[in-house]
């Protein structure tokens, strides 16, 4: 363990390790996340006896590094695998879940993939040079954050649509991106019960009217919400822990890959809720 202590100090940066407690063994194998103590900022990590650690790639001058755990059974048969990515981004340090289905083996190629899509088509249609790829603003985006922003010139959303000083959140409780101007189109809605954990993610129109048939539930218990709009910013972008983004024309708003996972380990699906 002093090796892989001793890796996170390169990058400027200080680990702890500690058992996954029972009340949450049988919804993680490994849980990783920013803590604070008398001596400032650490990574926790806590990891099931069954668990392999290593760091992949460290870049001291980026700090950034990447690391991996490798879950095994009692007869040391792998049977899950997670990467993350752990770094400085600005003003903090944060930690980035890396897709299962995207394979990666270095910082460069995890920071690749947590883009989406868009983004990467974005930077083949625009040419962007490979020592530009990584950073903040370039001709494909601008990023803050988790959030990339992708230009689109060819939005002119009507007035009564665009709403003012909107705060952006990915999953619940994260602290939110506050958009001076902000639109969203398109979607699909959805029927969202906060207190009935037994849909945390929403309900269909279609599935909706089926229990609503069936009297599973009560009509008035739900609430009717859109989710995964395209959503475009304008203006000033600010965050707590990121420096401001002036938008001068619209841009598409696109969240970075990572898996999302609420608190009770349910996969949130990502969307704006209206």
């Amino acid at each position: 363990m002093n090796t892989f202590v001793k890796k996170f100090e390169k990058i400027g940066a200080r680990a702890k390790f500690a058992a996954i407690t029972a009340s949450t063994r049988n919804r993680f194998s490994v849980r990783l996340d920013i803590q604070r103590d008398k001596k400032g900022t650490f990574f926790n990590i806590e990891a099931v006896s069954a668990t392999e650690i290593v760091v992949l790639d460290v870049q001291p001058k980026d700090r950034h590094l990447l690391i991996m755990a490798k879950i095994t059974d009692e007869e040391t048969k792998e049977i899950d695998k997670e990467k993350f990515l752990c770094g400085h981004d600005e003003r903090d340090w944060f930690i980035a879940r890396i897709p299962k289905d995207r394979s990666v083996s270095s910082v460069l190629t995890a920071k690749e993939a947590l883009k989406p899509n868009i983004v990467i088509a974005a930077q083949e249609l625009k040419g962007v040079k490979n020592k530009k790829k990584n950073r903040h603003c370039n001709e494909a985006f601008i990023r803050q954050g988790e959030w990339f922003f992708v230009p689109a010139p060819e939005i002119e959303p009507p007035k009564w649509l665009i709403i003012r000083d909107e705060p952006m959140v990915r999953t619940r409780g994260g602290k939110p991106h506050t958009a001076e101007y902000l639109y969203r189109t398109g979607g699909m809605s959805v029927y969202i019960n906060q207190k009935n954990q037994k849909y945390p993610n929403g309900l269909s129109e279609k599935s909706y009217r089926r229990l609503l048939l069936n009297k599973e539930i009560s009509a008035s218990s739900f609430q009717v919400r859109r989710l995964n709009m395209e959503v475009y910013v304008k203006g000033r972008i600010t965050h707590a822990d990121h420096k401001t983004v002036l938008l001068n024309s619209w841009h598409r708003v696109v969240p970075n890959t990572e898996p999302s996972v609420s608190a009770n380990g349910r996969l949130i699906t990502m969307g704006f809720i209206d």
